[in-house]
């Protein structure tokens, strides 16, 4: 009996496992992320100005710069001091804000039922102009001193900057056998692809701070006027998770005091 029932447990982790259904590691992969935008202007650390439409890969923290003349030059990090782009030019991937938005009204049950899931909507002015910099940066590995230049987009003024680092997620959708289709009752695992936001400081002294939990970690950065901050948010009605509220917050922290302490 007790190897039929480990058998049988054997057999289920399997089925779960191929099914999509294996824990947190499965729950989420890091995707390939690029990003394409018509005019860019490129500060170089040689002290030399570029200019022309670019292509951002942020996993890579690469960017690819189309020269008037067609020819292609690519710049690591290491070789860039900070760069503006604008007419990001999507490539029609629909990425979700998060799970639940994507879903309302847009599918039955079935991922992509009848519809185009709604793309990410603060993406749509193409206008805007988007600022990046380059700080050198541990990676988020609290247990090393090794830190390599990477880009973050300033999300507000100084002297201390709200920063961000977008990646892409590739989570799965688990669909109920109900919804049919599928043969012999079986679920089966579809994917959507999830832009995800991780928040920094970017500090005077030139270091990042991870604000890994933003209201935490930033009410802890302006510690002296942590008081202060939360009640403005408070009264202004911003959350600690949005990136526009989160850089009103950042840029009204500055108003108070030039440097935290980390």
């Amino acid at each position: 009996m007790k190897t039929l029932l480990h058998s049988c447990r054997a057999g289920l982790l399997t089925l779960a496992l191929a099914l999509g259904l294996g824990g947190p590691a499965a729950a989420q992969q890091r995707q390939t992320f690029t990003q394409q935008f018509a005019g860019s202007t490129v500060l170089l650390t040689s002290g030399d100005t570029l200019q022309g439409p670019l292509l951002l890969h942020r996993n890579e923290d690469v960017i690819l710069l189309t020269m008037p003349d067609n020819t292609v030059n690519t710049f690591s990090a290491v070789a860039v001091q900070s760069f503006a782009v604008k007419g990001q030019q999507d490539d029609r991937r629909n990425y979700y804000d998060d799970f639940f938005d994507s879903r309302s009204g847009y599918y039955y049950g079935n991922p992509y039922y009848n519809m185009p899931p709604r793309p990410r909507r603060e993406r749509r002015d193409t206008s805007l102009v988007r600022v990046f910099r380059t700080f050198r940066w541990n990676h988020d590995n609290d247990y090393s001193d090794f830190k390599s230049p990477a880009f973050f987009e300033q999300l507000s003024g100084g002297p201390n900057l709200l920063l961000r680092r977008e990646s892409l997620i590739e989570r799965p959708v688990y669909n109920n056998p109900m919804y049919g289709g599928y043969g012999y009752g079986m679920p089966r695992t579809m994917y959507y692809n999830e832009i995800r936001d991780a928040f920094y400081l970017g500090l005077p002294s030139g270091n990042v701070l991870s604000l890994r939990n933003p209201k935490k970690d930033l009410l802890a950065a302006f510690r002296q006027h942590a008081k202060q901050i939360e009640q403005y948010a408070k009264d202004n009605r911003l959350t600690f998770t949005e990136a526009r509220d989160l850089a009103f917050i950042v840029n009204y922290a500055n108003s108070l005091q030039k440097e935290p302490k980390p």
